[in-house]
Parts: C-alpha cells; structure tokens; sequence
C-alpha cells in the first residue's frame, strides 16, 4: 500500500489543531491586554501574565508568547504598540513614579549607555525600585493586597488620576450602566 493510501487503516484522520502554548487564541494585541493592568496613580501599564528574569539580571520582566516566540513584554509593546524601532537598542523604562520592569506603558528605546547613565542617575539620588515595589500590582491583581486608594499630597491638592491609555481602553471590562448614579 502507498503512505497516502486513504484505504490504510494505520493513517489517522487529521485533527483540527487546538490553541495551545506555541499557538496563536487569537489576535496578539487582545491576548496582550488581557495580560496587563492599569495603575490609575501612576499611568503605567502593569504586565501581570508570564514573567522571567533578564539576562543575567535579577529582576523581573513580562513574557509574551508572539509569532511562536517568547519576547519580552516591553520591548513587543514598544515596538508593536508604540511604533519604536527597537532594532540593535535596548528598550527602557521611563515610568513617572520611578522604572518599572512590568510596565509596558513608559519605554522608549535607548543605547546601552543612556539606559546605564540614567540607571546611575537614579542610584545617585537615592532612587532604587525594591521587587516589592515591582511586584504590587501583580498582588493587587490577585486579591493578595487591596487596590490603594489615592494617597493625599502634603501641598492639599489630589493626586492626578490617570486615565488608560487608548490602545487599552477596548480590552478593559466595561463597567455596568447600572453601578452610574447619574
């Protein structure tokens, strides 16, 4: 019998392919979003889905399965969703309240000595970001720790809230007409 022969009984049908690990459920942007949370206090996009650490470094960074690939979380955002051309640079991250290694919001691409000079900066004022800091978000969204509530600023004047950015704003939970007082 030939090896196409439909007649073997040795040949399986074909399966329809289910979603897996190294398969794409969906488009890459909405499993993206799903993977991320907004920090009204700080602006910033916190990766809450996979983590690993950088390459020879300590800390934390966002995983994204893309294409068949990992990447890491920010430098897809960057390049994908803020339009940077990420090739040959490193990607860092500008956060307004001090970098974060989870956010995917704050980056831009930088060279290897503007990412270290402003890592140097930062030590120098005293400026270090422990992994707890890193970490909150990620217990806030598991219920381990309450979400804050704004924290009041010593000159009496509220701390901005941050609204989500747009490219967010269609994969966040839409809220229920009825919780509006108005």
């Amino acid at each position: 019998m030939a090896r196409d022969d439909p007649s073997d009984s040795r040949i399986l049908p074909e399966q329809p392919r289910k979603a897996g690990r190294f398969q794409s459920n969906g488009p890459a942007l909405a499993r993206f979003a799903t993977k991320c949370r907004f920090d009204p206090v700080t602006g910033c996009v916190i990766w809450v889905g996979g983590k690993t650490s950088g390459r020879g470094n300590s800390a934390e960074y966002g995983s994204f399965w893309d294409d068949g690939r990992r990447h890491f979380a920010h430098r897809w955002a960057a390049e994908n969703i803020h339009g940077h051309d990420i090739a040959g640079v490193q990607v860092g991250h500008t956060c307004p309240a001090g970098p974060n290694t989870l956010c995917v919001e704050h980056v831009e691409p930088q060279t290897q000595a503007e990412n270290l000079a402003e890592m140097h900066e930062r030590r120098a004022a005293g400026v270090r970001q422990t992994n707890e800091q890193r970490q909150y978000w990620l217990f806030v969204s598991l219920g381990i720790e309450p979400e804050p509530e704004a924290p009041p600023r010593p000159d009496g004047f509220d701390i901005p809230w941050y609204n989500p950015p747009e490219w967010l704003r269609p994969y966040l939970p839409k809220p229920d007409p009825g919780d509006c007082p108005f």
